[in-house]
């Protein structure tokens, strides 16, 4: 479903040139769960903005469900419809209800009448848990409600893949856990998702591979039971050691 092949991105500027990511080669198969941890500044959030497409790699090429993103003659927009995004920050409008954040995309990308798209986005709601909150405006929301109504949107539009970049990062530690719950439930419901987190434990349960980066390289690769109780690398050791 996403295949990335030697993704490289260099930012320059003031004299110094940054490889944030240096040649990273991975995939991930439909239906699969791949959480991509590491320390900060190790690429984990550039590189999954590439496989986006929000960010403009510098080499190398990625595949959505075939289609290769670096290639020009590729429609990015359209790409796009079919790759939900979750960031740290919410990024809602907060001008629109949270029933108006999840039919915006539908009308005018899927091109959905209102009544489907407000059907569609009530049942989502549901799902995640904040039925009751369509009415409100995101700023009346808690963090952990606000991300739950991101999900919600990013999923109105019957993404093929779900991409999270550290979701849970800027909430509060007791909201943590409502939001991973909506995770775990994708996953179990065999959601392709590829996960930026710095949530072990969520790693650890819901994974089918880790990817461990450092300094824009992906070091170490394998299963939550290899990765967790049995790495390889000494960085990894290292890492896994500071945050356990």
């Amino acid at each position: 479903m996403i295949r990335a092949e030697n993704v490289t991105k260099i930012f320059t500027g003031r004299g110094v040139t940054v490889r944030a990511v240096d040649g990273v080669s991975t995939k991930v198969d439909k239906g699969e769960v791949v959480c991509i941890i590491g320390p900060s500044g190790s690429g984990k959030s550039t590189f999954i903005r590439c496989v986006n497409g929000l960010e403009k790699f510098t080499e190398g090429h990625v595949f959505i469900d075939g289609v290769d993103i670096a290639d020009r003659k590729t429609n990015i927009n359209k790409i796009r419809a079919e790759v939900g995004m979750v960031f740290q920050q919410f990024n809602l409008f907060p001008h629109k209800t949270v029933l108006e954040n999840l039919t915006l995309a539908q009308r005018r990308v899927r091109k959905r009448n209102k009544k489907d798209a407000q059907e569609k986005a009530r049942a989502l709601l549901l799902k995640v848990g904040i039925g009751e909150k369509e009415s409100e405006y995101p700023s009346r929301l808690s963090g952990g409600q606000q991300q739950r109504v991101a999900i919600a949107r990013a999923l109105a539009m019957d993404p093929k893949v779900m991409l999270f970049d550290e979701p849970t990062s800027a909430l509060d530690p007791e909201m943590v856990g409502e939001v991973l719950d909506v995770m775990k439930t994708l996953a179990r419901e065999g959601m392709t998702m590829m996960v930026v987190t710095h949530e072990m434990g969520f790693a650890r349960e819901v994974a089918d591979r880790v990817l461990f980066m450092d300094e824009g390289k992906v070091v170490e690769e394998g299963t939550p039971e290899h990765f967790f109780i049995e790495p390889r690398e000494d960085r990894t050791k290292l890492f896994l050691k500071q945050v356990l």
